[in-house]
């Protein structure tokens, strides 16, 4: 039986990261993702480019994670559900820099499903790029 993309099963992957438990959103996304950060550009100073799921952790993860304190925390604020398609607007939240300043970030993600294993194929991820590029210079 064909998956059919809800709000419920967006939420069960996504809620966690607002205590900073991001094993579930990880779980839900497919191996070989195709995940673009902004542009398709690879450019770690502001963590854009194309990665798949293992790429994603082992570039883009550890090198913000060094930058804040403790885990980043993301809370959804508008969820839309277009077929095998979900529109996220989503906010950081209670999370710092090492340097002391919040971590003010903002994000859009428009994620696409596979329509048999319901996890995500494509990600498109567009974030406040200078924002990332400021952590990445400002916090040792």
């Amino acid at each position: 039986m064909p998956f059919t993309l809800t709000e419920a099963h967006v939420r069960s992957f996504l809620d966690p990261a607002s205590t900073g438990d991001w094993v579930p959103f990880v779980t839900a996304i497919d191996p070989n993702v195709r995940w673009t950060i902004a542009n398709t550009r690879e450019d770690m100073n502001c963590c854009t480019g194309v990665f798949n799921l293992q790429e994603w952790l082992d570039k883009v993860t550890p090198s913000m994670r060094t930058k804040l304190e403790g885990s980043l925390q993301m809370k959804v604020g508008a969820l839309d559900i277009i077929g095998n398609k979900a529109i996220i607007e989503a906010t950081a939240v209670d999370t710092m820099q090492k340097n002391g300043k919040p971590y003010d970030q903002r994000y859009c993600w428009i994620m696409i499903f596979d329509d048999e294993t319901g996890k995500a194929v494509v990600i498109n991820e567009y974030m406040n790029t200078a924002l990332v590029k400021e952590v990445m210079e400002t916090n040792p």
